[in-house]
C-alpha cells in the first residue's frame, strides 16, 4: 500500500469522499429501493463508480476513458436507465430516464464541479473562466421560466458538458505529452466506429432519412452528419499529427501501412457520410495545413485534385455536391429556409428571453401543427435567438468568440521550432505550434458550418473541442510560464 502514495494526486481526497458516499448510496438504494431490479441502473451505478475511484489515482486516464468511449455512447439511445427510483424514498419526481451519453455528461459537469470547489479563488486565473460563467448564467436564465423546463433541462447538461470538459482539460491535460496524448487517444477512438461502419457497409444496413433514397452510414452514431462530424475531427487531427510529429525510432514498413489503412477505411467511411458540412470542415483543415507548410503545398494540391476526381465519379457523391447549388422546392436549402422563416417569426414574438434552451423542436412542431417533419435548427444564431432571445444569442456570441479569440492568441503567440517529448516508451519529434492549429481550426470551423448547421447541438464535437482547448492552453501557457 505504500507504494501506492507518490501516485496519488492533489485531489485525491476529495475522490475518495465522493466514492464513500456513492458506496453507501448504492447500498442503501440495493437494499431499500428498486435499484436491484434495474439492471441497467446497477451497471451505471458500478460504471460511475469505478470512474470515481479511478479518478482518485489519475483523473487523465478518466478523461482519455470518458473520451475513448465517447464515440460509442453517443448512439446508445435506446439504452434508457430510470434514476428516478434513486430517489423515490427522498422525494416523488416519478420516472425520470436518462441515456449513458447524458450521464456521460452529467459526470463530466460533477467533476468539473469538484475541481471548482477543490481550486477556489485559483479559478479565476484560468482563460474563458469569467467568459463561460457567464455564458452558463445566461443559459440558465433563459431555461428557468420555459415552459420547456424538462427538455430543457437535457439541452443544459449538453451545454454545461462541454464547458466543463475544458476546465477538466486545462487543470489535467494542461502539458505537451498530455495534448499530444489526448489527440492520439481521439484518433483512436475511431477505432469502434470504423468497425461498425465496416460492418454496417458490408450487411447494407445503411440510414436513410425519411425523405431521401440515400443510404448513408452512421456507425455509432444517432445520424450520419453527426458520425460525418466525428470523423471530420479525427481526419483533421490524423492530418495535423502527420504533418507535426515524427518517431525518432523508425516505424517498420508493417506499422506505416497499418496507419495508412486505418486512414484510409476513416476516408471512406467519411465519404459515406454523405455529410456535406463535414466535408467542408475537412477543407478547412487542409486549408489550414497548406498555409502553414509551404513546402507540401504542391503534394497537397495534387492529392485534393486527385480526390476530388475519385469522389466525382460516382453518381451519389456528386448528386450530393453538386445538389449545394441547386435550387428547387425539394432541396436542402429550401426546407431551411421554411424552418428559419418559422422561427424567426416565433422569436421576434418573445426577443428578449426567448422560449427556454432546447426547445427549438417543440416550437416549430406547434408552428407545423404536426409531430413529425424537419424540426432542426440548421443554424445556430437562429436556434439561439428563438430559444434565448437577444439573451441567447449573447451567450452563444460569448463563449464562441472568447473561444475563439484565445485559440487564435495562443496559436499565434506559439513559437515554430521542433520539441522532443517521451511517452509510451517512444521519443517523438514534435512541431506543436502546428498541432496548436486544432482548437482553431475546430472553432473555426464552427462559426462557418454554424450559417447552415448547428454544431451547437452536435454534443461530441463540442465535448472534445472544448476538451482539446483546455488541454492546448494550458500546455501553451506552461511554456510561457517556463520562459518568464
Amino acid at each position: 500500500m505504500q507504494s501506492l502514495i507518490p501516485k496519488l494526486n492533489k485531489n485525491s481526497r476529495f475522490y475518495a469522499y465522493v466514492l464513500f458516499f456513492s458506496v453507501v448510496f448504492f447500498l442503501t438504494g440495493l437494499l431499500f429501493g428498486q435499484l436491484a431490479g434495474n439492471v441497467r441502473l446497477v451497471m451505471g451505478a458500478f460504471i460511475f463508480m469505478f470512474l470515481t475511484g479511478l479518478a482518485f489515482f489519475d483523473m487523465k486516464k478518466v478523461l482519455w476513458t470518458i473520451l475513448f468511449f465517447l464515440p460509442v455512447v453517443v448512439g446508445l439511445n435506446n439504452y434508457q436507465i430510470n434514476i428516478g427510483t434513486l430517489f423515490q424514498n427522498i422525494v416523488n419526481i416519478g420516472d425520470l430516464y436518462v441515456n449513458p451519453f447524458s450521464l456521460t455528461c452529467l459526470f463530466l459537469i460533477f467533476l468539473a464541479i469538484i475541481e471548482i470547489l477543490r481550486v477556489g479563488k485559483k479559478m479565476a486565473k484560468i482563460p474563458l473562466f469569467f467568459i463561460l460563467l457567464i455564458s452558463a448564467a445566461l443559459s440558465i436564465t433563459v431555461l428557468l421560466p420555459s415552459k420547456y423546463l424538462a427538455i430543457g433541462l437535457i439541452f443544459e447538461v449538453y451545454l454545461l458538458a462541454g464547458f466543463s470538459a475544458y476546465f477538466l482539460g486545462y487543470l489535467f491535460l494542461s502539458s505537451k505529452e498530455n495534448f499530444l496524448k489526448t489527440i492520439l487517444v481521439i484518433i483512436f477512438s475511431a477505432v469502434i466506429p470504423a468497425l461498425t461502419g465496416i460492418f454496417q457497409l458490408l450487411t447494407g444496413n445503411y440510414f436513410f432519412e425519411n425523405d431521401s433514397s440515400l443510404g448513408r452510414i452512421a456507425a455509432t452514431f444517432p445520424h450520419p452528419n453527426t458520425f460525418g462530424s466525428f470523423l471530420f475531427i479525427v481526419l483533421t487531427l490524423f492530418l495535423v499529427t502527420f504533418f507535426a510529429v515524427s518517431l525518432e525510432n523508425r516505424r517498420t514498413n508493417l506499422s506505416k501501412l497499418g496507419i495508412y489503412f486505418f486512414a484510409f477505411i476513416l476516408g471512406l467511411l467519411f465519404i459515406l457520410t454523405y455529410s456535406r458540412t463535414a466535408w467542408s470542415g475537412l477543407l478547412i483543415s487542409a486549408l489550414a495545413i497548406f498555409i502553414m507548410k509551404p513546402h507540401v503545398r504542391t503534394l497537397m494540391v495534387y492529392c485534393g485534385l486527385l480526390l476530388s476526381s475519385i469522389v466525382l465519379l460516382f453518381d451519389k457523391t456528386r448528386e450530393r455536391i453538386l445538389g449545394i447549388f441547386e435550387h428547387h422546392m425539394y432541396d436542402s436549402m429550401y426546407g431551411r429556409y421554411e424552418i428559419w422563416d418559422m422561427a424567426l417569426f416565433k422569436a421576434w414574438k418573445k426577443p428578449f428571453i426567448g422560449y427556454g434552451i432546447g426547445s427549438f423542436s417543440e416550437i416549430i412542431k406547434d408552428t407545423q401543427g404536426k409531430e413529425t417533419g424537419n424540426v432542426y435548427p440548421h443554424n445556430d444564431l437562429v436556434r439561439f435567438f428563438l430559444e434565448g432571445g437577444v439573451l441567447g444569442v449573447l451567450l452563444y456570441l460569448i463563449y464562441l468568440i472568447g473561444a475563439l479569440y484565445y485559440a487564435s492568441k495562443s496559436f499565434l503567440r506559439y513559437p515554430k521550432f521542433n520539441e522532443k517529448l517521451h511517452f509510451w516508451g517512444k521519443d517523438f519529434n514534435v512541431e506543436l505550434k502546428t498541432l496548436g492549429v486544432v482548437p482553431l481550426v475546430l472553432f473555426g470551423s464552427m462559426i462557418i458550418i454554424s450559417m447552415v448547421e448547428s454544431p451547437s447541438m452536435d454534443f461530441t464535437y463540442q465535448i472534445i473541442s472544448w476538451l482539446l482547448l483546455g488541454s492546448w492552453l494550458g500546455a501553451s501557457q506552461e511554456y510561457w510560464r517556463k520562459k518568464t
